[in-house]
């Protein structure tokens, strides 16, 4: 899923505006869907996971539903394991939509209509499965990779079920194939119109095996029905499950926490041993002696230097300056002068980079001689 194929699932409703949500978003769904509902898709950007409401009166009843569209693969659920490991669960984008029977009714072709949309939004999402079906049939669907709950008065079958069952394709019912290699069934003219008999020619092409009644951890995932990575290998886009993202960016945000925490300590220690102290003589800005580092390479090598220059940069400020200095944010730019045994120094940083530190120091002749010796000899280990 990216921004061009979400719009694709705007695209599919405009077709027919009619059949377009009103209003879109939480509980309620208060956004109205003026002009476009490509535009507006646009325009929030994903990730959407929004509540959809297509009429809501008295008179008329409730219609409504649900579009959840992720970046990449979808979203997932992940649980804890005794060894401290996590097994997840893919939760894949979806869009469900709904539309009443006195609605239908009242004018011929309206349910050819909502079935010229599903096609459209399977398509448009790319789908690897979809079922319509009436509200009362409709049960707690199982996760795609385990099986079906049931069959339909519309099917989607993507192409990865296409070519687990090739018999879709020849199934004694309405098949019509789609852009993305699935096909959508149709088996009876109504919902309120399927029965077993309907039902039988998808029943015989997928076998009773992928139809689940019950379902949970014992059910194999990818053996009675395509797997998710099968699926993937149909579609377009990353093979990498969101959850290897999702623990990428949840490391990256703890350590950045870290990082902020040890910087506003670093500071608070350093001001603190600072105060009270008498002001020093004015720095010899003779010569400059600047380079970058990773941030924990500047630690090794300012812990060196430090104790070599002596003085305030030797004891409990410098200490603190380290750290300061590693752990400072981005585009941070900021000085200090310190005594050292040869006297005051100034030490500049500028953080670029999350993992980068520009380092400047500013002194005598003498200094930038020391500094660049020091340096020389910690690259050569």
């Amino acid at each position: 899923m990216d921004l061009e194929r979400a719009a694709a699932v705007g695209r599919a409703y405009d077709v027919d505006p009619e059949l377009r949500p009103l209003r879109v978003g939480g509980d309620p769904a208060r956004t109205k869907v003026e002009g476009s509902l490509e535009e507006l898709i646009l325009r929030t950007g994903l990730p959407i996971s929004w509540l959809t409401v297509r009429t809501n009166s008295r008179k008329e009843g409730f219609e409504g539903g649900e579009i959840v569209l992720r970046p990449g693969r979808g979203g997932y659920i992940g649980w804890p394991n005794d060894d401290g490991t996590k097994r997840f669960t893919l939760v894949p984008n979806k869009v469900d939509a709904g539309f009443l029977r006195s609605w239908t009714d009242a004018e011929p072709n309206r349910l050819n209509r909502v079935a010229a949309l599903f096609a459209r939004l399977c398509e448009g999402i790319d789908a690897c499965y979809g079922i319509a079906t009436v509200l009362p049939r409709k049960r707690a669907m199982p996760p795609a990779d385990l099986g079906l709950g049931d069959v339909g008065w519309l099917n989607f079958f993507g192409p990865a079920f296409v070519e687990r069952f090739p018999r879709l394709l020849q199934a004694d019912a309405d098949v019509t194939r789609v852009a993305n290699g699935g096909v959508v069934i149709r088996i009876a003219d109504a919902p309120w119109q399927m029965d077993d008999a309907a039902k039988q020619p998808v029943v015989d092409a997928v076998g009773w095996d992928a139809i689940l009644r019950t379902w949970g951890p014992g059910i194999p995932k990818g053996v009675h029905v395509p797997s998710y990575e099968d699926h993937m290998r149909h579609s377009p886009g990353t093979m990498e499950m969101p959850w290897v993202r999702g623990e990428i960016e949840r490391d990256a945000a703890r350590a950045e926490r870290t990082r902020e925490r040890r910087y506003a300590s670093a500071r608070k220690r350093r001001l603190r041993v600072q105060e009270g102290r008498t002001d020093l003589r004015p720095v010899r800005r003779d010569e400059e002696w600047s380079t970058s580092f990773d941030a924990d390479d500047w630690r090794s090598f300012g812990k060196r230097l430090f104790r070599r220059l002596g003085g305030e940069l030797a004891g409990p400020i410098g200490k603190a300056l380290l750290e300061e200095i590693a752990t400072a944010p981005v585009n941070l730019e900021e000085s200090v002068v310190l005594a050292a045994d040869i006297g005051p120094v100034e030490v500049r940083w500028f953080i670029d980079d999350v993992d980068t530190v520009d380092i400047y120091f500013f002194g005598s002749s003498e200094l930038t001689a020391m500094v660049g010796s020091v340096h020389e000899a910690w690259s050569e280990g």
